[in-house]
């Protein structure tokens, strides 16, 4: 009888444990790339309206749910909140006329009766290199226990509740508009009351079916951080950061308030203005208590509250990070705490240029630029072991049929992006193909190179009307561009940074399709370039058309070039010894207090000092690397704890590429 009793209980165990092992392993949300019910709705004739912001709202009934989830896609940007409570802003960008399907999983977020499922969604029609300028749309619907309650297009109201002022200047050239609001204290009711007195709802109508994608990337990482406030009354992060900023205010009579905020003080003070932004969040108030946070995401160490009319308490001031969440993977710490301290600096970096592609900076742009995506996927498969944010980056570049505006055969200098000023950077589509490359070696994803194929073969033939008799590209168009240094002022008219790169694209084409044909006349572009512009001590830069009609060398010599020949196999410590000799020796970040060579331009932190460290890195000088990173980046570090764009404080000081440094 004992025996059958246990018997008994050791079979219903074994019973049970069977149940948990075999039951449905989660699904991965990042891959859901179609709806069940929704359709993509939007106010009637609206669509291509700017700056106009919807606030879409269900109530759903639910008991206990085991599973319930929300897909959701629109153009241009959506947030949602759950009973009051941010979920999530969204969604992934994607190339023109493509759309990626965010997923979430929301039980945790209901609760016993009615539920509020609070969506704003705004929709810019902008041309910018953020947000690409496409018909406005919100496509969702929910899921509860495998049944669809609430999609859009059956369900779902739409309100426009005029709290976002409209008629407003962008945030900058590169993004569209900024935030200013007009607010009563009970402004954000509509996401919480059961009871809503809802003003008229707006018509919707179904758009355009459109082309779905999943998002790939994971989610992001949405942890909360509160602002120090100083004695100067202004509010400071631990270090430049990147998300929603938050703050609870109380108003006791009608206030326009304006919350200036910058990754460093000038003079004392929050400067909004800095490098070509407006970067002000903007409230005008009605006596009350007010829990705000910014719709869009932005990127601050400072923040300084600035009344022209009346005034507010400052009660709490937060920031709900907005970041790439997958950057735990790398560990590093050693007996010096200034390379510790760079490291951080470089994971921090990266997780605010890392969301669902690669960004030059999450401030002023948040575009996805060539050249600074060869560096920054480096980095991030160090960091996650994996390249989901390199494949939808570089998908993004394959996904249309053609790039409006652009010349044919040429890719954007960064996407998704607008550019109907017609401008490209040349020398950035010839860092895509080194990126493929590498990527190539990082992911064995040999299905992306294979699609790559035809628009890398167009860039060819889109290069070849440039070459001259022995095959040197002269006389590029549009924007050709190095770095910010002098460098980018000898481009014309035989630049031979762009020959030195274009003769290491080649090769890559080579590498990844087997092209013999592209090695042999890469191997031969290297020599005419040696034998062209070698003054004897240093590269030179350019060669001129003079009236004659005859290209001279110009004569100057950069420090950047030096590096591109290095970088590029151009030049290699065996064939160039005393100029390696020299570079080692007398350039890095002391020359300029050294004077050493002063008449060789000095280059800018992005790409010369970059390729100087990659350069010294593969010829295994880790010492003189440690060195130089220290001298080129700690500083910054110091200071606002990322990495920036230039080796001052004149523009980003928090750039995808520099994370390059680990």
């Amino acid at each position: 009888m004992k025996n059958r009793f246990f018997g008994g209980i050791c079979t219903a165990l074994f019973a049970l444990m069977m149940v948990v092992g075999c039951s449905k392993p989660a699904a991965d949300l990042t891959q859901i790339d179609s709806f069940t019910k929704a359709k993509p709705v939007w106010a009637e004739g609206r669509e291509r309206e700017r700056n106009l912001t919807l606030s879409f709202r269900e109530v759903i009934k639910t008991r206990w749910a085991s599973e319930a989830y929300i897909r959701l896609t629109a153009s241009c940007d959506y947030r949602l909140r759950i009973n009051g409570e941010f979920v999530a802003h969204g969604p992934s960008v994607a190339a023109h006329d493509f759309y990626r399907i965010d997923c979430y999983d929301i039980a945790p977020y209901l609760k016993w009766g009615k539920n509020i499922i609070a969506l704003e969604v705004a929709g810019y029609n902008d041309d910018n290199y953020y947000l690409l300028n496409q018909p406005s749309f919100l496509q969702a619907e929910i899921e509860v226990d495998g049944e669809v309650v609430a999609a859009t297009g059956s369900e779902f109201e739409a309100y426009e509740l005029k709290q976002r002022k409209q008629d407003v200047r962008e945030f900058s050239f590169q993004r569209p508009h900024i935030e200013h609001y007009i607010l009563t204290p009970d402004f954000d009711k509509w996401t919480t009351a059961k009871h809503w007195r809802a003003p008229e709802a707006v018509k919707l109508v179904e758009q355009p079916a459109k082309a779905l994608l999943s998002r790939h990337v994971p989610y992001p990482d949405y942890t909360i951080h509160e602002a120090e406030k100083l004695e100067e009354g202004l509010y400071k992060f631990k270090c430049n950061s990147t998300g929603f900023l938050g703050m609870t205010i109380k108003v006791d009579e009608p206030s326009h308030l304006l919350f200036a905020f910058d990754e460093i003080l000038s003079d004392g003070h929050v400067n909004g203005d800095r490098f070509g932004c407006y970067a002000y969040l903007t409230y005008e108030l009605e006596p009350g208590t007010y829990n705000l946070e910014a719709f869009e995401p932005n990127t601050m160490q400072y923040v300084e509250v600035l009344a022209t009319k009346g005034g507010c308490t400052v009660e709490r001031m937060y920031m709900r990070d907005y970041c790439g969440s997958d950057v735990k993977r790398a560990k590093f710490e050693c007996d010096d705490e200034a390379m510790n301290r760079l490291f951080e600096a470089a994971r921090e970096t990266h997780r605010q240029n890392a969301l669902d592609i690669f960004m030059d900076c999450p401030s002023r742009e948040r575009a996805g630029w060539l050249c600074d995506s060869y560096f920054a996927g480096r980095v991030a498969f160090d960091f996650s072991g994996h390249t989901r944010i390199e494949r939808n980056f570089l998908n993004n570049f394959l996904l249309p049929k053609e790039f409006k505006h652009i010349d044919k055969g040429m890719l954007p200098m960064c996407y998704p992006s607008d550019h109907p000023n017609k401008n490209h950077i040349p020398n950035w589509a010839m860092w895509f193909v080194l990126e493929l490359e590498e990527y190539q070696k990082r992911s064995g994803d040999e299905e992306l190179i294979e699609a790559a194929k035809p628009r890398v073969y167009a860039l060819l033939d889109y290069f070849k009307k440039f070459e001259n008799a022995v095959g040197l590209l002269e006389k590029l168009e549009s924007w050709v561009f190095l770095e910010w240094s002098r460098s980018n002022q000898l481009v014309q008219d035989i630049n031979f940074p762009s020959n030195m790169l274009y003769a290491r694209m080649l090769e890559s084409v080579a590498v990844l399709y087997g092209d013999e044909e592209l090695r042999t006349k890469a191997k031969t572009l290297k020599e005419i370039i040696r034998t062209k512009c070698f003054l004897g001590d240093f590269f030179c830069d350019n060669a001129v058309y003079d009236a004659d009609g005859v290209a001279r060398l110009s004569g100057e010599a950069t420090e950047s070039c030096q590096y591109y020949a290095f970088f590029t196999g151009v030049a290699t410590p065996r064939t160039f010894p005393k100029l390696w000799e020299t570079l080692v020796k007398d350039f890095g970040p002391d020359r300029r207090t050294k004077g050493c060579y002063p008449q060789i331009a000095f280059a800018n932190a992005f790409i010369g000092n970059y390729l100087r460290l990659e350069m010294l890195y593969r010829e295994g000088l880790t010492d003189k690397v440690v060195e130089n990173i220290d001298g080129y980046f700690h500083y910054m570090a110091e200071r606002t704890g990322t990495l920036w764009e230039n080796v001052d404080v004149s523009a980003s000081c928090n750039h995808g590429f520099a994370s390059h440094v680990i």
